[in-house]
């Protein structure tokens, strides 16, 4: 089994996923799933009960799962990391990072002295100028990822932004296309990301996610969330369905959301010679009935939605879900588990 599991530390729940490599072949060792206890454990400052209440729900998933790997490797939240693009000079790889915390200045809100810089490099092109990924996140969130696993009895490999992770499995899919773009519908936030032969170009977060769609159909038709986000899992933007009452009642809100994804295709084809080709949706709210339907017919290309399984042999365990219909949920988990491997 492989000594490497990638935990999704998600607000619903914690997912995590480990993977097996045999010659050029990825296998599925384990699987598992868990209710977050506290979806708000980084607002509450990470206090000792919190992040205990966390670590015990990941050490009880792990026991569960019978891992006999002990490194992790996990995503911070796209929310509350900062990232971008950035143009560099030629540089040694020991300069970089010097060089990072210059432009830093620039687009980080906060002090430098209270952020990690990591980053990889995109392209390096004939003349030795870089283009390079930033990603900055604040110490103090770091530091509560790593009391998680610590507290859990786990070794902290390593801590990625979700884009990262994401990369990895697309680059598994074997019809993503030159340009392409990721959006990870969460409970809360949603992710774009977009890719630029087969490398990240941009990511950024909205604050519009699965809660947002179920709250608008619990005001405008006068249901409590559960029965809420019944109705949007059941019918969600289906026009025939309930006299199209549902889709009504989402259609501002998922109307904000195609507005941010067309924004970021127009900022990309502006910025290439190349328009998006194929958008892939991810995350719990990926498979809303009509959503991608509805997303093809505004935006005008092509939309499915994640396979993260889709080139990995899950025949050697008995996995408690149809990873037909339910692993697009653990993509991020996928994606991390897949650090070191490919």
């Amino acid at each position: 089994m492989s000594d490497i599991v990638g935990i999704d530390l998600g607000l619903s729940t914690i997912k995590a996923v480990a993977l097996d490599k045999s010659q050029e072949y990825l296998s599925l060792a384990a699987i598992g799933e868990v209710k977050t206890p506290n979806g708000e454990w980084l607002k509450a400052g990470s206090n000792k009960k919190s992040v205990e209440e966390m670590a015990q729900a990941v050490k009880s998933l792990v026991k569960d799962m019978k891992l006999s790997g002990r490194q992790v490797v996990t995503a911070l939240p796209e929310n509350d990391i900062v990232s971008r693009l950035v143009s560099l000079p030629p540089l040694k790889e020991n300069e970089i990072k010097d060089a990072l915390r210059f432009e830093a200045e620039t687009f980080v809100p906060y002090p430098l002295d209270q952020v990690s810089i990591d980053y990889e490099v995109v392209e390096e092109d004939e003349a030795g100028r870089l283009t390079v990924f930033a990603i900055a996140a604040r110490n103090d969130l770091v530091a509560s990822y790593v009391k998680v696993f610590k507290s859990a009895g786990m070794e902290l490999l390593a801590i990625e932004s979700p884009a990262v992770s994401m990369r990895r499995v697309l680059k598994q899919m074997a019809t993503v296309s030159e340009a392409t773009m990721l959006v990870d519908i969460g409970e809360k936030y949603s992710n774009i990301v977009s890719f630029k032969n087969g490398n990240i170009y941009f990511a950024r977060s909205m604050p519009v996610g699965g809660e947002s769609l179920t709250r608008a159909i619990s005001v405008n038709l006068g249901l409590d969330m559960a029965s809420a986000e019944e109705y949007k899992k059941a019918y969600g933007l289906k026009e025939m369905e309930l006299e199209g009452k549902i889709k009504n009642a989402i259609l501002p809100v998922f109307n904000s959301m195609a507005e941010e994804i067309r924004r970021a295709i127009a900022l990309y084809g502006e910025n290439n010679n190349k328009s998006i080709e194929l958008l892939v949706l991810s995350g719990g709210g990926a498979k809303m009935p009509g959503l991608a339907e509805e997303l093809t017919k505004i935006l005008g290309i092509e939309v499915q939605v994640v396979q993260p399984f889709l080139n990995i042999n899950s025949q050697k365990i008995i996995v408690p879900i149809d990873l037909s219909t339910d692993g697009y949920r653990f993509s991020t988990a996928v994606g991390l588990a897949m650090r070191n491997l490919i």
